[in-house]
Parts: C-alpha cells; sequence; structure tokens
C-alpha cells in the first residue's frame, strides 16, 4: 500500500478530513485507470451548453488525474470515502478540495471529482432498490448552478463543499416540497415527552453555556474536536457590514451554566424553552411519566428548505409524511425519531416584524425551536444578498428587509435557530410551546428592548 503521507504531499491537497488516514487503511484499490466511465460522464455534462474551450477544460482536467498513477490513487479513494462517509451522515467533513499537483488544473479538480461520486452512489441507490425517479435529478440541482456560473465567469471551483456533497453523492432527496437528508443527532440535549400530556420538554446537558438572552454560546458533552476556530479577528472586515451585524453579540455579558442531573427516578435540568431560548431555571421531570424520545446519537432526518413558493404548514406536514414513509422503506435499518433543521426562518424574532399569521410564522409554529449557537449571517446573505453589502445604505424592497434593517440599526440581533420536529408531531400537528412559553420569550425580549 502506497504510504498515505507521501501521497498526500504528492498530491499536495490541504484540509483534509478528519480520520482521513485511518479510512485510507480500510480503502481496497482496484485495477481501473480511470476515474469515472466516459459515457456517463459525456451523460451528466450532456444537458448543459458549454463552450468547446470550456468543455475541453474539463476533459483535460479528468484526463490530467487518470494519466498519473498517484493522484488517480488518491482521487478514487476521495470518491470512495466521500460516498461512504455520506452514509455516516457527518455533512460537514469536507471543506475543500484544492491540489497542488495539477498545475491549471487544480481548480476544476473538485467538480470532476464530484462528478465521479455519482455513478458510485447510484451503486447505493440500486442496492436500497430506491426508484431512479427519486435521485435522477438530485446531482443536477448542483451541477446547474454551478455550470451557470461556469459559462458566466469561468470560476469553475466549488463553493460550500459540505452542501453540494450531499447532491453529489444523492444522499439528499425532494419530496413534494422540501429537501431531506438522513442525519444523527449530535447536539448536546435530549428532549422526554410526558405520557399523560404529551407535552415535549428540552434539557440541554450539564455544562452547556448561554448568554444573557438564552443563547447558546457552548454544548456541554459535545466533542467539539481539537479543531481551533477560524479566527474572525484576523479577517478583513468592513465597517457596517453583515460582519458587523450577524456577530452582534446579547447586550449584557451575563453567562450562565448548565447542570443535569438523573437520579431516583428523576431528570432535573434547565429549561429549553420551544419558541428558541433557553431559560435559567430547572425543571425536574418524573421518569415514570416522561420517557426520553431524544437523545444523543439517534437518528432524524434533516430537512432543508428550496426557494420558491409552498412553504406553508400543509406542504411541510404532506412532506414529512412522504419522508417518514420513504426513509422506513429504503433506510430501514434506522429508526427515524422525526426531523431536524436550521434556519434564519425559524427565528421568532422575525415574528416582531411580520406579525403572526404569515406562513413564516405558521410554519415556526410547528416546530420545538432552540438555541444551536448560530449568527445572524444566515438572514444577513438572505436578505441582502452578501455580507460585504453596507447596511445603512441598502436599498430595501420587502417588509422583512425594510424591518430587519430598521432593528439591526438600532441595536437589535437576528439569529439562525435550530428546530426539532418529532415523528409523531409530524403526524398529530400538535404544537410543542404554550402562551406560559410565549410570554416567557416576550419577557425577556422586553427586557433587553427587542420587542
Amino acid at each position: 500500500m502506497t504510504n498515505f503521507n507521501e501521497l498526500v504531499q504528492y498530491v499536495g491537497m490541504h484540509k483534509l478530513p478528519k480520520g482521513f488516514t485511518e479510512a485510507f487503511s480500510l480503502y481496497e484499490p482496484d485495477e481501473s485507470k480511470t476515474l469515472i466511465d466516459r459515457d456517463y460522464y459525456n451523460a451528466l455534462l450532456a444537458p448543459y451548453n458549454l463552450s468547446k474551450d470550456q468543455r475541453a477544460y474539463l476533459d483535460e482536467t479528468l484526463d490530467a488525474i487518470e494519466k498519473d498513477e498517484k493522484v488517480l490513487l488518491f482521487s478514487k479513494f476521495f470518491v470512495w470515502d466521500m460516498c461512504s462517509m455520506r452514509n455516516k451522515y457527518d455533512i460537514d467533513n469536507y471543506t475543500e478540495l484544492i491540489p497542488s499537483c495539477l498545475g491549471k488544473y487544480n481548480e476544476a479538480y473538485a467538480f470532476v471529482i464530484l462528478l465521479a461520486c455519482v455513478p458510485m452512489a447510484e451503486k447505493e441507490m440500486l442496492r436500497r432498490g430506491i426508484p431512479k425517479e427519486y435521485y435522477e435529478d438530485i446531482p443536477h440541482r448542483m451541477i446547474r448552478d454551478q455550470l451557470s456560473r461556469y459559462i458566466e465567469t469561468g470560476k469553475i471551483d466549488v463553493l460550500d463543499m459540505p452542501w453540494k456533497l450531499n447532491f453529489y453523492t444523492l444522499t439528499i432527496f425532494l419530496l413534494d416540497r422540501f429537501l431531506f437528508i438522513p442525519y444523527q443527532h449530535g447536539e448536546g440535549f435530549s428532549l422526554y415527552r410526558s405520557k399523560k400530556t404529551g407535552k415535549v420538554v428540552g434539557i440541554p446537558n450539564g455544562g452547556t453555556k448561554y448568554d444573557a438572552e438564552g443563547q447558546l454560546l457552548r454544548w456541554g458533552g459535545v466533542d467539539y474536536g481539537d479543531e481551533e476556530e477560524e479566527s474572525k479577528e484576523s479577517e478583513e472586515r468592513i465597517p457596517g457590514s453583515g460582519y458587523e451585524y450577524s456577530e452582534r453579540k446579547a447586550k449584557s455579558d451575563y453567562v450562565f451554566t448548565t447542570d443535569k442531573t438523573e437520579e431516583n427516578g428523576k431528570v432535573t435540568g434547565y429549561y429549553m424553552n420551544p419558541v428558541g431560548f433557553t431559560e435559567e431555571r430547572r425543571v425536574t421531570l418524573d421518569l415514570d411519566e416522561y420517557e426520553c424520545v431524544l437523545k444523543q446519537g439517534d437518528f432524524l432526518i434533516a430537512l432543508h428548505i428550496p426557494g420558491g413558493e409552498g412553504y406553508t404548514p400543509e406542504r411541510m406536514h404532506n412532506s414529512m409524511e412522504l419522508a417518514l414513509d420513504f426513509f422506513k422503506k429504503y433506510y430501514p435499518e434506522h429508526d427515524m425519531k422525526g426531523f431536524w433543521s436550521s434556519s434564519w426562518l425559524y427565528d421568532k424574532r422575525l415574528e416582531f416584524i411580520i406579525g403572526k399569521g404569515k406562513n413564516i410564522t405558521n410554519v415556526q409554529n410547528l416546530m420545538f425551536r432552540y438555541s444551536d449557537g448560530e449568527d445572524g449571517s444566515m438572514l444577513y446573505v438572505h436578505l441582502y444578498k452578501t455580507m460585504d453589502a453596507i447596511l445603512k445604505d441598502t436599498d430595501c424592497k420587502t417588509t422583512l428587509q425594510k424591518g430587519a434593517k430598521e432593528r439591526l440599526l438600532r441595536g437589535e440581533r437576528f439569529l439562525t435557530t435550530g428546530m426539532m420536529i418529532l415523528k409523531e408531531e409530524a403526524l398529530n400537528h400538535k404544537e410543542y410551546f404554550t402562551k406560559e412559553d410565549e410570554l416567557s420569550f416576550y419577557n425577556l425580549m422586553e427586557k433587553w428592548g427587542m420587542q
């Protein structure tokens, strides 16, 4: 077996996923001299109107990979690992695929590798018996955007690798209105449901840190790995741009840390208010009444929201019911507990702008929302297109754009919020929050001048 470290050095790849060395020791290379069958490759690119030179550049990139024995070995391992890693549901393992050994073809390497994932991933679809209509167009949802950008700008590098990899490895499925991916719950909290009332209560792990507004700073009992966080201070910041507003902190430096105990048939911990924050108060649940219905390691279905019409409670419920049936049939080894998602659309602060009874707030009402530690970048990019936009100079047309701008300029903040919808509530349409939960949120926002 080729020495892995020497191979990596030869290819010149950086930012490799965790566990890559161990994965290489499990890889059994075959004798083929091709990365992707040419007929399959041609069929993937056939629908797109690439110029002769642009198509030639991609073809030459593939040739350059296959002509170099070491690069081909590494690339075939890459494809094998991508497809298998997707089945481990680690959505953020890959960041970029840029070698230094291919000269003028370095930039196109990632796209060609992703194309090579499609036939490998299709073998898994065939093994599971998934009909082709469920996945045939899935990679093209990304290829269309990628090649449109290539045609317009000449750039072929791949942006947002972890997200796009889901499509090339055929692990994401469009069911009615929403996209769904198998996902493993790894955040530091558990959910409990009352056998008497059906009330669902969330309790974070001990050692979880929250700011004064009950927004997550760091989960307790979660392995963050040895990776150092990116230094935001080292990045160039444009005053008045999205970087300033999306990273806004709580108005107080106060921080509280949770604890959690389980003894004498009771569990005690801090109350996760299901409208999207954690209260600085403990609750005690009798385990004769409350059963744990979600814990770390359980499988969920990640829900993602494509753009367009139809963002309504009815379409979400219909899509979730289809997804539960789909994964029960084709992924029977996983007991899917429900759904997970994270979005700027779930922030209850949006209600202060658009009010109740709108599609955004009506869909929010279906969810058990919680703070997942994300900042306001997602909102800023969706409303103002780029983080570099200077907010005070940005022209606003929609109610959301105008309202968010006004509130951000006067010192408020918005945050991406996580959500769960367990399969029981996905089917019975029961809401998670009470009037008391809402009142606690409103009181907190009033305390910090955000109402």
